[in-house]
């Protein structure tokens, strides 16, 4: 069965909105926070719209690009893994392996979904380097049927709904999250009204800004104390101390001195967000696992 223009193009125009938001969110900062790295499986050069049935009849044509794959939902072979062929009424053996390490259902039988990811052929050992973090369910006797065959790594499995059933579940904020959170929350607003303070020399608001961040690092400091974390225990030190020499120059009314102290300030909040803290998507930290 042939599927209609209209539906298509629905499916090809939700699966690209959904990609377009998830690289946003990766690059975007939130509430003044620096941005998080660039994800591992970002891809390198544009993505290559392609039919299942395209992939299937000339598979090496496609090996290493990052793919928007259409095609109906096959079968499911495990947790993480199914089919898509192109025809959605019949088998027609032409079909192409996806696997979906972050699947949170199955894929619809017979439904209709644009796959993004990277197409390779399919190799357990190729597999674990490029998912790292993935452990392949697939059965002894389908891992060899698919030896050698496309398979996609699928980061995204959109559904005609417009829903992404292999986006990454956000994970609860822990109790230390929470605490961590309320007091992170202040730092962007103080370090604006703090260089706003600065560039128009008012005394009283500098210190009003000034002592909030001095506080809130303050208690940042103790926390990753607590936590045994000398390497941000110093970062949370660095910058209380700033803020304490802001306050200082700024009682001596000496505000461009105050001011070279602001850089420094937020570069201690950048290093330790870069290191310990990870945004999710809904624009929410998590302190990072130990490294």
């Amino acid at each position: 069965m042939q599927r209609s223009t209209k539906s298509t193009m629905t499916v090809a125009a939700l699966a690209l909105a959904a990609f377009v938001t998830t690289l946003t969110a990766n690059t975007a900062g939130q509430g003044g926070q620096p941005p998080p790295p660039p994800a591992a499986n970002t891809p390198p050069k544009p993505l290559v719209p392609v039919a299942a049935s395209s992939v299937a009849a000339n598979p090496d044509l496609y090996v290493g690009e990052y793919v928007t794959m259409t095609g109906a939902v096959e079968a499911n072979l495990s947790k993480t893994s199914f089919l898509v062929d192109q025809d959605k009424t019949k088998t027609t053996g032409k079909d192409v392996l996806v696997l979906a390490p972050n699947l949170q259902k199955a894929a619809e039988a017979n439904g209709y979904v644009t796959v993004i990811g990277q197409l390779i052929k399919f190799d357990p050992a190729e597999v674990a380097t490029k998912l790292k973090d993935y452990k392949i369910d697939l059965s002894p006797e389908d891992q060899a049927k698919f030896k050698g065959k496309p398979v996609v790594l699928a980061t995204a499995v959109i559904n005609t709904a417009g829903i992404d059933i292999a986006k990454k579940p956000i994970p609860p904020m822990s109790a230390d999250d929470l605490t961590l959170q309320k007091i992170m929350t202040r730092l962007p607003p103080a370090q604006a009204a703090l260089r706003k303070a600065l560039d128009g020399s008012s005394a009283d608001l500098t210190k009003e800004q000034a002592t909030i961040l001095k506080t809130s690092f303050t208690e940042i400091e103790t926390f990753w104390k607590a936590k045994g974390n000398e390497e941000a225990t110093k970062w949370a030190a660095d910058g209380k101390r700033h803020a304490d020499s802001i306050l200082m120059n700024v009682a001596n009314a000496n505000f461009d001195a105050a001011k070279t102290s602001v850089t420094p300030l937020g570069a201690t909040c950048a290093s330790c967000h870069g290191k310990y803290r990870e945004r999710m998507e809904d624009g929410t930290f998590r302190i990072k696992a130990a490294q």
